[in-house]
């Protein structure tokens, strides 16, 4: 049956939202923001900054740099927190985090390639969110009311979690085959979480009857 459930989302979908709504109504935790704040203490960096690195993939010339720092007098902060943790070291704590939660079960994991941390998981159930584009400038405009190119920060947002999955995890996010479920929240973000709960919920139903069948 399944315990977990892992959201990716397209930027702007709504996907963290139902991802909040799905764990509401199953009594389950919602791991979204809380990952970055475990990840900070485990990598014992600024919270700030691991906010800033989150799904975002290490640059060729910041490995690079960070190497100079780490074997020689340079000093390099720009890609590597002031304990000396990368986005790399990063990742894996990242990923470390999302591991230990679903060992937990009864959560919802938003984003962070949980459904490629997690693919080879029996008891995890993988949905994507995906809006059309109008509806994602639209709810855009609320986040990021002073910007002027929101569909140029569209693609950087989408490119940027691509990459961080591709290189990570040698995932493509955009392939379907990891989902049990993909969403479009045009239909509503209320009942996109239905949906899923819905799913959740016959697939244990449908689970337990075939195990008192074959008993």
């Amino acid at each position: 049956m399944f315990n977990v459930v892992t959201i990716a989302r397209e930027y702007g979908s709504g996907g963290a939202s139902i991802g909040h709504k799905v764990a509401e109504r199953m009594g389950w935790e919602c791991i979204d923001k809380q990952i970055i704040e475990r990840v900070a203490v485990l990598g014992k960096c600024d919270p700030t900054w691991a906010e800033q690195a989150d799904e975002q993939s290490c640059a060729w010339w910041e490995r690079v740099m960070s190497g100079f720092r780490h074997g020689g007098p340079e000093v390099y902060v720009g890609g590597v927190a002031d304990t000396g943790v990368d986005r790399d070291s990063l990742q894996q704590f990242t990923a470390h985090v999302i591991e230990e939660a679903a060992k937990a079960g009864n959560c919802v994991i938003v984003g962070r390639s949980s459904q490629c941390v997690l693919r080879q998981q029996q008891r995890v159930f993988h949905v994507l969110v995906y809006a059309p584009l109008a509806e994602k400038l639209q709810r855009m405009k609320q986040r990021h009311p002073r910007e002027r190119d929101l569909p140029g920060l569209l693609r950087r947002m989408d490119n940027d979690r691509l990459r961080y999955a591709q290189e990570y995890f040698a995932c493509d996010s955009r392939e379907r085959g990891l989902y049990h479920l993909c969403l479009n929240s045009a239909i509503g973000l209320d009942v996109c979480a239905d949906i899923i709960v819905d799913a959740i919920r016959l697939s244990s139903t449908s689970q337990r009857e075939q195990e008192a069948t074959s008993a």
